[in-house]
C-alpha cells in the first residue's frame, strides 16, 4: 500500500513539475522581450530628454551671454559719456568689466580710439562683419550682438562682438570677447557626446542618427557612418522592433524618432535572457528540491509524530529568526531529531558568540579610531602658555563614538594665530574620514601662506573632486594678527560666531559662503574686523543651537545668546564650561543626536606700558618708580629686578647726559615670559651697539674712558637691539625670565 501510494505521488508531483517548467519558460520568455523594449523605450526617452535639455541650456547660455554683452557695453558707453577718450582709460575699463576689446567708433564708421592699436583708424564699412554695426548709426535705439566668429587680423581667435550706441556724440561704442561660457555651453550640448552618457544593460548602446547617418555612438568607430553599415535603415525600424546582427552579436533593436534625429536602442539578446534563463534555473532547483520534499514529506503524512516533530521544530526555529537567540530546539522524540535539535542549537550556539566577539571587536575599533580623532586635534591647554596676548580653549563632544566636526588652532609664525570650525555633514565613520582629510588639507594651505578666502576656495575645488560619496562641510577660518587684534575670516556655510566686544556678546552677521565640496567653482568672500583686549569670539557647531530636548524644543541661537552675555568675564576654558553645562541641563535625559563642538578665543592684547617724560636728571625716579611697579605686578625675581634697574640707570644716565634730546618715552612690558624694556628719544642718532668693548683685562689706568656701562648691559640682558626711526633712537633690552 505504501510502495504504490508512493509510486503514483511521484507520477503527479513529477508531471506537475514539468508542466509548471514549460509554463514558467514560456511566461519568463515574454517577459524578458517586454522587459527589453521598455528598458530600450526607457533609454530612447532619456536620451530625448537629454537632447532637449542640453539644447535648452545652449539657448538659456547664449541668451544669458548675449544679455551680459550688451549689458556691458551700455556700461561703458555711460561711463564714457562726456568724457576725453583714451586708449589708456580703455586699457583700464578692460580689466575692470572683463572683456578682451574695446572700441570707439565715430558718425563716420572710423575707430578713432582702441584697446587694439592696429584697429586704430578701420573704417567699420570695409567688411561685411563689421558692417553690420554700421546699423547703429541710422538707429541710435538699436543694439547689435554677432554670433562668435574668426576675426579678421589673425583668423584663429574666436571673437564675440557686441555694439551700443554712443551716448554723447554720433557713434557707437563695440566690445569683444572670447566667449568661453557659451565655447563650454556648445561642448556639452554637442550631440557626438550625448550616446556616451547612456549605456543600455551591460553592453548594449544608443545610437543617434540623423539623415541614415550616425552622428552619435558610444562606440566611436560607427561615427559618422551610414546606419547600413550596421544592417539596419531608417524604414526599417518603423514597423516596430527587430531582431538584428551586428558584428557577429544578436541585437534586439527599437527606435524613436524626435525632430531630425532618430535614437535607435540595441541590447545584445544574450542580455535580454539572463534574467529568464537565471529564473528557469532558479524554478528547476526549486521545483526538484520541492518535489523531493513533497514526496517525502506526504509519504511520511502518516506517521503524526514526524509531523508534530517538524512543527516543534519550526516553532523553535521562527522564535530564533525572530532574534531570540535564547531559544532551544528540544524535539527528542526519535534519534533523527534530537540530532537535529542538537545541532541547531549548536549553531545558535556559536551565532551568538560570534555577534558578541564581532560586536567586541567593533568596539574597540571604534574606541582606536576616536583616539586617533581626538590625538590630530589639539588637546593640550594652555597650548601656548609662553603667550599671553590671547586666551584659547577648545572641546568636542561626538554624538557617536567619532564625529564629523572639528576644531584646529595654531601659529603660522609669532604675529599669527589660526582658527577653525568645521561639521561635516552626516555621523560615524564616513564622517570622521572626510573630516579629517578636510582638516589637512585647510591646514597644509593655510601654512602656505595664503589668505582666508583663498585657503577655503583652493579646499572646496580639491573636495569637489572625486566626492562620490556626496558629502560636504561647513567651514568658519579666521586669521588672527595677535601684535594689531586685526582678524580675518571666511564662512563656509558655517553657523555665524558671537563677538563680545564692548561688554556684549553679539552675532557675527556677515553674509556666508556655499557649503565646501557642495559646488566646484565656489569663490568665498575675505572679512575682518579688529578685536580690542577684552573682546572674545565664540565658534561652534550646531550641534549646541540644535541641541533638543525630551518635548522636542531646540536650544537655540537666543538661549545661547543669553548663555554667553552671562559669562562675559570668563575665561575661554569657563565660557565653554558653562556653555556645556546650559545646554545638558536644557536637554535633560534626551539622547545627544549631533556632534557639539565648541571654541572660544579671547584677546588680551599686547600689555606694554609707557611712560612719557622730560629728559631730566629728577625724573630717573619717576622713570624707576614705573619699572618697578610693573615689575612687582608680574612678581619678577628680585635678582632680575635689581639688573633691570641697573640697566634702566645705565642708559638713561647716557640719554639724559648726551643725547640732546628734550622728551622720552620709556616703553615696558612682559611678553613671551621676558621683560621687554624700550628707550624712545629723538637726540641725535647714536646707536651704542656699534661702540667696541671694553678690554676689561686691561687696569683702569690703561683702559679706554667709557664704554663700560653698555657693555655691563650687553652682559646682563639676554638680548639687545637699536633702531633709527622717524627721527628717533629706538633700543630695547630683553631679558628672560626663564
Amino acid at each position: 500500500m505504501r510502495k504504490t501510494f508512493q509510486k503514483w505521488l511521484f507520477i503527479f508531483v513529477f508531471t506537475a513539475f514539468i508542466i509548471t517548467l514549460f509554463i514558467s519558460f514560456s511566461i519568463q520568455t515574454r517577459q524578458a522581450e517586454e522587459n527589453a523594449l521598455h528598458l530600450i523605450n526607457l533609454k530612447i526617452e532619456d536620451a530625448k530628454k537629454q537632447i532637449d535639455q542640453n539644447n535648452n541650456n545652449l539657448a538659456l547660455v547664449t541668451a544669458i551671454n548675449n544679455a551680459e554683452a550688451i549689458d556691458k557695453a551700455h556700461a561703458l558707453s555711460q561711463i564714457l559719456a562726456n568724457k576725453k577718450i583714451t586708449t589708456a582709460m580703455l586699457e583700464e575699463l578692460l580689466k575692470s568689466i572683463s572683456v578682451d576689446e574695446i572700441n570707439v567708433v565715430d558718425g563716420d564708421g572710423i575707430i578713432v580710439c582702441t584697446t587694439k592699436k592696429e584697429y586704430l583708424g578701420f573704417d567699420m564699412r570695409s567688411t561685411k562683419q563689421s558692417g553690420e554695426f554700421i546699423a547703429i548709426l541710422d538707429d541710435r535705439m538699436k543694439e547689435v550682438i554677432q554670433q562668435p566668429q574668426r576675426v579678421g587680423y589673425d583668423n584663429t581667435t574666436i571673437m564675440q562682438y557686441a555694439a551700443v550706441s554712443r551716448l554723447d556724440a554720433p557713434g557707437f561704442i563695440q566690445i569683444g570677447y572670447v566667449p568661453e561660457r557659451l565655447y563650454k555651453a556648445q561642448e556639452v550640448a554637442d550631440i557626438e557626446k550625448l550616446a556616451s552618457g547612456f549605456r543600455i544593460g551591460t553592453n548594449g548602446k544608443i545610437i543617434v542618427c540623423k539623415n541614415n547617418e550616425i552622428v552619435s555612438s558610444n562606440d566611436d568607430g560607427y561615427l559618422h557612418q551610414s546606419i547600413t553599415r550596421l544592417g539596419l535603415s531608417e524604414d526599417s525600424l518603423r514597423n516596430g522592433y527587430i531582431i538584428t546582427n551586428i558584428d557577429d552579436v544578436e541585437y534586439i533593436c527599437n527606435a524613436d524618432s524626435f525632430g531630425d534625429y532618430t535614437i535607435i536602442g540595441l541590447l545584445p539578446t544574450s542580455e535580454m535572457y539572463i534574467n529568464r534563463n537565471a529564473m528557469i534555473a532558479f524554478l528547476l532547483i526549486c521545483n526538484i528540491i520541492l518535489f523531493i520534499v513533497v514526496f517525502i514529506l506526504v509519504s511520511q503524512l502518516v506517521q503524526k509524530v514526524v509531523i508534530d516533530g517538524i512543527y516543534n521544530v519550526n516553532d523553535s526555529l521562527q522564535k530564533i529568526t525572530a532574534g531570540n537567540l535564547d531559544e532551544e530546539v528540544k524535539v527528542n522524540n526519535n534519534e533523527e531529531f534530537a540530532s537535529l535539535s542538537h545541532g541547531i542549537n549548536s549553531t545558535v550556539a556559536a551565532l551568538k558568540q560570534a555577534i558578541s566577539d564581532a560586536a567586541a571587536r567593533i568596539d574597540a575599533e571604534l574606541e582606536f579610531a576616536k583616539a586617533i580623532q581626538t590625538s590630530s586635534l589639539p588637546n593640550v591647554f594652555p597650548p601656548y602658555p609662553e603667550r599671553d596676548e590671547f586666551d584659547i580653549y577648545a572641546a568636542m563632544y561626538t554624538a557617536k563614538e567619532v564625529g564629523g566636526d572639528f576644531y584646529d588652532f595654531y601659529l603660522l609664525d609669532a604675529d599669527h594665530l589660526v582658527i577653525v570650525i568645521a561639521d561635516v555633514s552626516g555621523k560615524g565613520v564616513p564622517a570622521a574620514l572626510f573630516m579629517m582629510t578636510t582638516k589637512t588639507l585647510i591646514k597644509s594651505l593655510a601654512e602656505s601662506g595664503m589668505e582666508a578666502s583663498r585657503v577655503l576656495t583652493e579646499a572646496n575645488a580639491q573636495l569637489c573632486e572625486n566626492n562620490d560619496a556626496g558629502m560636504f562641510v561647513t567651514v568658519w577660518l579666521g586669521v588672527l594678527e595677535i601684535s594689531t587684534g586685526r582678524l580675518t575670516y571666511a564662512n563656509a556655510g558655517h553657523n555665524p560666531p558671537l563677538l563680545l566686544q564692548n561688554g556684549q556678546y553679539s552675532y557675527l552677521t556677515s553674509r556666508s559662503g556655499f557649503v565646501l565640496a557642495g559646488m566646484e567653482g565656489v569663490k568665498y568672500r575675505q572679512n575682518e574686523f579688529i578685536l580690542a583686549p577684552g573682546d572674545a569670539v565664540f565658534l561652534y557647531t550646531d550641534g549646541v543651537t540644535e541641541a533638543t530636548n525630551v518635548s522636542d524644543e531646540l536650544y537655540g541661537e537666543d538661549r545661547l545668546q543669553r548663555v554667553m552675555s552671562e559669562n562675559t568675564e570668563s575665561s575661554a576654558t569657563a565660557t565653554i564650561s558653562h556653555v556645556k553645562e546650559a545646554v545638558d541641563a536644557f536637554v535633560q535625559d534626551a539622547p545627544q543626536f549631533d556632534d557639539i563642538t565648541m571654541l572660544c578665543l579671547r584677546y588680551n592684547g599686547d600689555r606694554t606700558q609707557r611712560l612719557e617724560l622730560a629728559t631730566k636728571q629728577e625724573n630717573m625716579g619717576a622713570a624707576a618708580a614705573f619699572v618697578g611697579e610693573i615689575l612687582e605686578k608680574n612678581n619678577v625675581p628680585l635678582k632680575v629686578c635689581t639688573q633691570i634697574n641697573i640697566v634702566l640707570d645705565e642708559i638713561l644716565s647716557n640719554i639724559i647726559s648726551y643725547s640732546g634730546s628734550s622728551r622720552m618715552i620709556l616703553e615696558c612690558g612682559i611678553k613671551n615670559a621676558a621683560i621687554i624694556l624700550r628707550f624712545i628719544d629723538d637726540g641725535k642718532p647714536y646707536n651704542p651697539l656699534e661702540k667696541a668693548d671694553p678690554d676689561i683685562t686691561l687696569s683702569a689706568e690703561n683702559r679706554e674712558l667709557g664704554g663700560l656701562g653698555i657693555f655691563m648691559v650687553k652682559k646682563s640682558m639676554d638680548e639687545m637691539t637699536y633702531e633709527y626711526n622717524n627721527n628717533q633712537n629706538r633700543l630695547t633690552v630683553t631679558k628672560k625670565l626663564q
